[in-house]
């Protein structure tokens, strides 16, 4: 695998310097990435998630990463399947006031909630692992875009664009990188000063769509 992975990475870097993107490739990128934060963050976490505007810089593949904060811990890179969208639970009547048996009987089943082991996604076949790690070398750190900022056209409900004083924890994307028919981007979601965790996408171009294939976690804290 890893001399095949080493033949693909070789021949990407020896053909021609792919042409730059159309902006619109990017964005539809973006899209699809932000489309996955909605689903998996469900329509509560998703309502207080803030998206900023302005794209960061990726960093190169094993280099040293701008978009991990202080008091992070770096993971080891491993590429697992997409996460499954947020289980739909029901809506439940919030108890009328002055009800104490209501209301301790909905804080069990929120301790419950928060107990709840939620499964690891799978981690993907070799294969298709040492294909996305050739393809991101040969990417690079440097985007190829010239998208350089995220619009609310682009920004699923419930999820919104950041702006001054909102009250929400602000997710960034890095500017997409491309190789052949995949795109790489990178989120940073901050949920406090310290809690917080990076993730690492990628995605392949599947009949005219971009669609994320594989998620690297790459820090928490």
């Amino acid at each position: 695998m890893k001399v095949r992975a080493a033949l693909l990475c070789a021949a990407l870097a020896a053909a021609p310097a792919p042409a730059e993107p159309a902006a619109d490739e990017a964005r539809a990128v973006i899209a699809a990435v932000l489309a996955h934060q909605a689903a998996v963050r469900g329509s509560e976490g998703g309502a207080q998630t803030c998206v900023v505007a302005a794209l960061a810089a990726p960093p190169a593949a094993g280099g040293e990463d701008p978009m991990m904060p202080d008091q992070a811990v770096r993971i080891g890179f491993q590429w697992h399947a997409p996460d499954p969208p947020a289980r739909a639970r029901p809506m439940r009547v919030r108890p009328e006031p002055g009800d104490p048996r209501a209301e301790r009987r909905r804080e069990r089943e929120r301790e419950r909630e928060r107990m709840e082991p939620v499964p690891l996604p799978p981690a993907l076949p070799q294969a298709l692992a040492d294909q996305l790690n050739a393809l991101r070398t040969a990417a690079g750190p440097a985007p190829i875009s010239s998208l350089t900022a995220v619009d609310a056209a682009l920004v699923p409900a419930p999820l919104r664009l950041f702006g001054p004083g909102g009250d929400c924890a602000p997710l960034t994307l890095s500017a997409p990188v491309f190789a052949a028919d995949s795109a790489f981007v990178e989120t940073a979601y901050a949920c406090g000063t310290v809690c917080g965790n990076g993730s690492f996408y990628a995605l392949q171009r599947r009949e005219g769509r971009w669609e994320v294939v594989g998620i690297a976690d790459i820090w928490i804290r």
